[in-house]
């Protein structure tokens, strides 16, 4: 039930108003440097593991904490702070992050690594990219990870909070991975209309923290 519903955070917070402003960002290289659609799937693949490498770290190093802390009430606190930001979300809040990058510059940057760079060095740089993304994709998640963190720490499980935070990871990263592999045309038409429903997207969010929150003060 947990592993379910943090999945489906890490999908709607990819899908949320603020990821996709730097969403172009890792497409533009996921799709940039692939030379097919295969190319595609296999960098998009390990530029989500990349970043869920860094979010599974810090699952495992927050149970770890909680495991140290053994406080009674940790998990009251971890359902209040679940549930306060499920309200901010429900409510309309959201974290604002601008991230700004040099276009020209970047596309040099896809040119060289697509022409003159072998496929398993692609690989390798697409992973190390992609944890580069998750410290920037950290600020617009901010509110759904610190909720998940503060439940992981709760379990005191290093191990589950390791397979917490990568199962979010996958649901963060799929829409990446789909969009990689699609044409130019759809890819921007499926943004654009997620963008229109960003709002909707961002309430859902809200919705899932605050069944969290209840889930983990029950429990």
């Amino acid at each position: 039930m947990d592993l379910i519903i943090i999945f489906l955070s890490g999908l709607f917070t990819a899908l949320g108003p603020c990821v996709i402003t730097i969403l172009p960002i890792a497409l533009t290289y996921t799709f940039g440097v692939s030379k097919n659609r295969f190319d595609g799937l296999i960098i998009s693949i390990t530029f989500v593991l990349g970043f869920a490498l860094l979010f599974s770290l810090m699952g495992a190093l927050s149970s770890y904490i909680g495991n140290i802390l053994s406080l009674y009430y940790l998990k009251y606190i971890a359902a209040f702070i679940t549930i306060f930001f499920g309200i901010i979300l429900l409510l309309g809040g959201n974290l604002k992050f601008t991230f700004r990058s040099s276009k020209i510059g970047l596309e040099r940057f896809i040119n060289k690594i697509k022409e003159d760079i072998p496929m398993g060095y692609k690989v390798i740089l697409s992973f190390i990219i992609g944890i580069v993304y998750g410290f920037s994709a950290n600020v617009c998640a901010d509110p759904v990870l610190a909720s998940i963190l503060s439940y992981t720490a709760t379990k005191g499980d290093v191990i589950f909070g390791f397979i917490s935070l990568f199962v979010y990871s996958i649901g963060f990263g799929i829409p990446i991975i789909l969009l990689s592999i699609i044409s130019v045309e759809s890819k921007m038409l499926i943004m654009e209309k997620i963008g229109k429903r960003g709002n909707i997207i961002n309430k859902l969010s809200g919705a899932l923290l605050i069944l969290l929150g209840f889930y983990i003060f029950v429990s």
